[in-house]
């Protein structure tokens, strides 16, 4: 259930770093990588549920899939749907964290 938070916080480091490395606010930098990590871990998933769609339904074939099959969320597996969750809440808890820390520094 945690193996995505690690990844999804370190695409929200990496941002974070090259936003202030721009010079892009700490503010604008850490919710872009909160974006950015929560977007990898989506993508996996929906990654790993079009080719489980390929094995059940597609008869092994990546022609046959439907261009939508892997954003059905709800035939996602309970694993799926709580690593996803877990990852997107670390990186939103992190980015509140950061964001507040940042804004007691500006005052």
């Amino acid at each position: 259930m945690w193996n995505h938070l690690p990844v999804s916080i370190g695409v929200q480091l990496v941002c974070w770093a090259l936003g202030r490395w721009l010079a892009v606010p700490t503010r604008g930098a850490i919710w872009l990588g909160c974006f950015a990590g929560s977007a990898v871990c989506i993508m996996r998933e929906i990654t790993q549920r079009e080719y489980q769609w390929i094995e059940q339904f597609g008869a092994g074939r990546r022609a046959n899939i439907p261009g939508y099959a892997g954003l059905e969320v709800w035939d996602w597996n309970a694993h799926s749907l709580s690593e996803t969750a877990v990852a997107i809440a670390g990186s939103v808890l992190f980015a509140l964290v950061v964001t507040h820390y940042a804004a007691d520094r500006e005052n």
